[in-house]
């Protein structure tokens, strides 16, 4: 029996706000796995088993032969994780008929957390679009490995990303609230209301709140017009923003 640690993956439109505890590891179980059974539908992964790697981890039936060193290095979870005692006779992590299992989370976005850990080429990064960057930064949260969530951050901030998934990723993860003003501004702005789709995206909470904001604009005059927006509306706007979604 490999032992399992729980990590649900929530999508980025859900308003679950995720921690970052370095508590409440689970605790092994005793490996009652023979060390010659096979490794019934698993799957060896093609660049990160490595033949010198002294910990096997399982996402979805993918293997990973890693090196802990490097783990442990970068990541306090992963480091707390190891030092958890082991049940006497136990081999969890040390073969891959009884890997150590990393339940809930998605082998592609635990493959493109390792693709950083050990970039093919030095200094090189193949993570280009936001929903890797995203996928990068959430891996980088539940590790607390802070120089890889620093820089899928600073690529987001630096990227296009749609008024209602920023807003729902920046609340998920509790990010800095000016960063996703300008979102809120265009929701409340934007000549037609929220769909069902993104009404159902955003919940019935913040659902209210945006329509509450839209009604105060309307009524201070602030809807769009073929010009543009002056920065007087903009401030005021702005303004809006943090009396609804922001009060102090």
């Amino acid at each position: 029996m490999t032992s399992r640690i729980s990590a649900p993956r929530e999508l980025v439109t859900s308003m679950v706000q995720v921690g970052r505890p370095l508590r409440n590891l689970p605790k092994r179980s005793a490996g009652n796995t023979p060390a010659d059974m096979p490794a019934a539908g698993k799957c060896r992964h093609s660049d990160y088993c490595f033949d010198d790697g002294n910990v096997v981890l399982e996402c979805q039936g993918t293997l990973y032969k890693v090196h802990r060193s490097l783990l442990e290095r970068h990541s306090p979870v992963f480091r707390e994780m190891f030092m958890l005692p082991q049940p006497e006779g136990s081999i969890e992590g040390l073969s891959e008929e009884n890997p150590i299992t990393l339940e809930g989370i998605e082998a592609d976005d635990f493959t493109r957390l390792l693709s950083l850990l050990y970039p093919p080429v030095l200094g090189d990064c193949k993570i280009t679009t936001v929903e890797e960057w995203m996928s990068i930064f959430e891996q980088a949260d539940r590790w607390q490995i802070d120089c890889l969530r620093d820089k899928a951050l600073g690529n987001l901030r630096m990227s296009y990303i749609s008024p209602i998934p920023k807003i729902l990723f920046w609340m998920r993860f509790r990010l800095p609230e000016e960063d996703i003003v300008q979102p809120f501004i265009d929701l409340i702005a934007r000549p037609n209301s929220l769909s069902l789709s993104e009404a159902q995206a955003v919940g019935l909470k913040l659902l209210v709140k945006i329509a509450c904001a839209r009604d105060m604009a309307r009524d201070e005059g602030l809807c769009p017009h073929s010009g543009g927006f002056s920065v007087r509306r903009d401030e005021a706007l702005s303004r809006i923003v943090h009396e609804v979604f922001y009060p102090s």
